[in-house]
């Protein structure tokens, strides 16, 4: 369970590049199109992602024996925290060569860390990849899971990906819910979204 864990934390952390949008180009002036009112209550709940400041609550249950495991992740512009039991890191990526603050003891050790540009996993989350089940639910095509083939690339013995939805509140996207196959064992694993826009994270000294 350790293995996956911290996979899933390695996955998520190479992957926050994609919190800062590409600038817009300017394009030739067109007719409006009529906007789809769902994609747009979509697209409104998720851009709280731009600021990159939330919690991240990372559950996964077993199915066989319903154990969970759950870990915190922070999120604070290019700082982040990580937070599994008495394990706890910093990650600044603010600078291109990213730095990892992990704590030893009473201290922390600093050291130098590599991480690929590209997408979180739900950072890459648009209106269409889904099917509509209410104005707060949406399931993933089937024909969108391959695009969560580097997410399972990258995991510690993660062959597949299933039945992932997305829940919303009124202001923002709330959890995400999908299951992961581990060679025969199943595991739920529930993301949860908390404290938007209330996280500050000072890197340690």
């Amino acid at each position: 369970m350790k293995k996956i864990l911290m996979s899933m934390m390695v996955v998520m952390l190479l992957f926050m590049a994609a919190c800062t949008p590409a600038p817009v180009e300017e394009e030739p002036i067109e007719e409006p199109i009529e906007e789809n009112p769902d994609e747009v209550s979509f697209n409104e709940r998720m851009s709280f992602l731009e600021d990159n400041n939330f919690e991240l609550e990372i559950k996964i249950t077993d199915h066989q024996d319903l154990d969970d495991t759950i870990v915190m992740m922070y999120f604070d512009g290019t700082t982040i925290q990580y937070v599994d039991g008495s394990y706890e890191a910093y990650y600044d990526i603010s600078a291109e060569q990213a730095k990892l603050y992990e704590k030893k003891g009473d201290t922390f050790e600093v050291k130098n860390m590599n991480f690929n540009q590209s997408g979180l996993l739900f950072y890459g989350f648009e209106f269409d990849m889904f099917s509509k089940i209410n104005v707060d639910q949406f399931v993933l095509k089937q024909n969108q899971y391959e695009n969560l083939d580097s997410f399972i690339a990258l995991g510690d013995g993660i062959t597949d990906i299933n039945n992932l939805a997305v829940y919303f509140n009124e202001a923002n996207l709330d959890r995400i819910v999908f299951d992961i196959h581990v060679g025969e064992v199943i595991y739920l694993v529930t993301l949860t979204i908390k404290e938007v826009g209330q996280v500050n994270l000072v890197l340690p000294v």
